[in-house]
């Protein structure tokens, strides 16, 4: 076969190769697009009823099943690998008191292996706050696994609110549990 035949083909098949990878690149792209699109189109709408979830609580490994008891929550869900999840800590420990006082459950929920979750907790007392379950049940709280995120359910077990920790209804919650600190102690 002739050298200059061998370089064409040799061209070609570098051509056909590069197109591939192109097309290849481009198709991730919109299966992630609609992946994307999937999840968020999962998202428990506010004012649904949210399902009872069953986990382990962290702090001694007991089943615990969060939603059939009628009383407020808030999930919390935050990543030992997220730095601003890591800042949100002393916030989180100085409320979960207010909240428990207040008749609210307030729960970190999480999927971590209980030793990866423990060491980010370990300098504060939110371990007894912690629940782990199962993927399946996180990705239907926080399908878009965003952290640090929170969501508000009310005594009736509906979506109340949800969002990133920091935000306009996180700050409100916030205020509410201040509020209430300042009158109990007020009429002590």
């Amino acid at each position: 076969m002739d050298s200059d035949v061998l370089a064409v083909i040799l061209l070609l098949l570098a051509l056909s190769v590069a197109l591939n990878l192109k097309l290849s690149l481009q198709l991730l792209k919109a299966v992630n697009r609609l992946g994307a699109a999937a999840k968020a189109a999962s998202i428990l709408p506010l004012g649904e009823a949210l399902d009872a979830f069953s986990g382990t609580r962290l702090a001694d490994g007991a089943p615990l099943t969060v939603g059939d008891d009628g009383q407020p929550a808030v999930l919390l869900f935050l990543s030992s690998a997220c730095p601003k999840c890591r800042h949100k800590l002393p916030e989180i420990a100085r409320l979960a008191p207010l909240a428990r006082d207040a008749g609210v459950a307030l729960w970190l929920v999480s999927l971590e292996p209980a030793w990866r979750l423990r060491r980010f907790l370990q300098s504060t007392t939110l371990a007894a706050s912690a629940v782990r379950v199962s993927g399946a049940d996180y990705e239907m709280l926080n399908p878009l696994m965003s952290s640090p995120s929170y969501l508000f359910i009310s005594q009736a077990g509906t979506l109340d609110a949800r969002g990133m920790i920091g935000d306009d209804d996180w700050r409100s919650f916030c205020e509410q549990m201040d509020q209430l600190q300042m009158a109990q102690e007020a009429s002590a």
